[in-house]
């Protein structure tokens, strides 16, 4: 991977931007793809777009999400402890004994979730994971007082797990889940705009806010941008580690390129076109059906402006929503080769429509 491209992720994976709160990675984002856009704008409410081409036709829609899961301050107890609410879907299972950051008007404040000693749990009794009520972060200070000298309700939490190459190929960081599709994107655009081919399409690269709270920010980018397609830049999970039943969750492995989705909102017509040049342009892809569990910024997207083409690409991931998620950078490069040889590929006025 070109130096100054992981020197940008690695500069997006550490810097904290739970849902509600993207700025200060979109700030990161955008001084980057100021670099070879042809527009960069935000908005009300700190989604980004950059272009590339805006006179190109068709008008393509390339969004990945900036938000991160994380916890919100809820209250603050007589003892100083600190209790807490979701931002987006947060195991509490996975909380106790992890550090945080707080991240407060005067600052960050770190703290760690309290995790009672198995010393003195009773184990005749069924151990139970807690409830996120029950989950408290513990900053060091003697009573309330102490605690809201240092920290407000509504603080947002992110927790302190950093990026990690485990081999040349492997990385591990929170926030992976969907930093990464905001860094494909940008890696896209900059590609785009040194191909030799130039795009005959303009490309709307969407760095979108709260996904992981609704899907908010791809919302407002597709009523806005009012693009002929648009393709979510997402990640996926990665079946291939134990316990995973693949007959319920289909199979994507790490390491064998980014997948495509098929069925409900992915636009046949749409699909068969990324998956004609990905073939074309020999880059190794899976498919997947379309998910039963839960759903991308493509889901609120085809549905808008009476219709709207719309397609997924994956990232394969293990370990989502943990502090912990774990991707191949192969299979990075591979998601923007192939995006790259989409957007570069089109023809002037191309559009995707089903036949009836």
């Amino acid at each position: 991977m070109r130096e100054e491209s992981l020197a940008f992720l690695k500069e997006l994976l550490t810097t904290a931007s739970p849902s509600g709160y993207e700025s200060a990675a979109q700030r990161i984002w955008c001084d980057y793809v100021r670099e070879f856009a042809d527009e960069v704008t935000t908005d009300a409410y700190g989604n980004a777009v950059a272009v590339l081409n805006p006179g190109g036709d068709p008008k393509i829609l390339l969004d990945g999400h900036m938000d991160e899961i994380g916890l919100m301050v809820k209250h603050i107890s007589k003892e100083g402890y600190i209790y807490v609410q979701r931002i987006g879907g947060v195991d509490p299972a996975l909380c106790r004994s992890k550090r945080v950051n707080i991240h407060t008007a005067k600052g960050v404040v770190r703290g760690v979730i309290g995790a009672t000693a198995i010393h003195l749990i009773d184990r005749t009794k069924d151990i139970k994971a807690p409830k996120m009520h029950e989950i408290f972060v513990d900053i060091g200070v003697a009573d309330e007082k102490a605690a809201k000298r240092k920290v407000a309700v509504g603080d947002p939490i992110t927790f302190v797990d950093d990026f990690e190459m485990l081999n040349k190929n492997i990385a591990v960081a929170r926030a992976l889940d969907n930093r990464v599709g905001c860094w494909m994107i940008a890696e896209t655009l900059r590609q785009a705009a040194a191909a030799k081919i130039k795009p005959k399409c303009a490309i709307y690269a969407c760095s979108s806010i709260q996904e992981e709270t609704g899907c908010n920010g791809a919302q407002m980018n597709v009523v806005n941008v009012k693009p002929d397609a648009a393709i979510a830049v997402e990640v996926t999970h990665s079946t291939d580690t134990p316990g995973i039943d693949v007959k319920l969750h289909g199979e994507v492995k790490l390491g064998k390129g980014p997948t495509v989705s098929i069925g409900r909102e992915h636009h046949p017509v749409l699909v068969d076109r990324l998956r004609k040049i990905a073939e074309k342009k020999k880059i190794m892809y899976q498919t997947e059906t379309f998910s039963t569990s839960g759903g991308t910024d493509a889901v609120v997207m085809w549905t808008k402006n009476g219709g709207t083409p719309a397609a997924l690409i994956s990232l394969p991931t293990r370990y989502m929503h943990s502090t912990a998620e774990m991707v191949d950078l192969r299979d990075l490069k591979l998601s923007v080769d192939w995006l790259t040889a989409f957007v570069t590929d089109l023809k002037k006025g191309e559009r995707f429509k089903v036949k009836v």
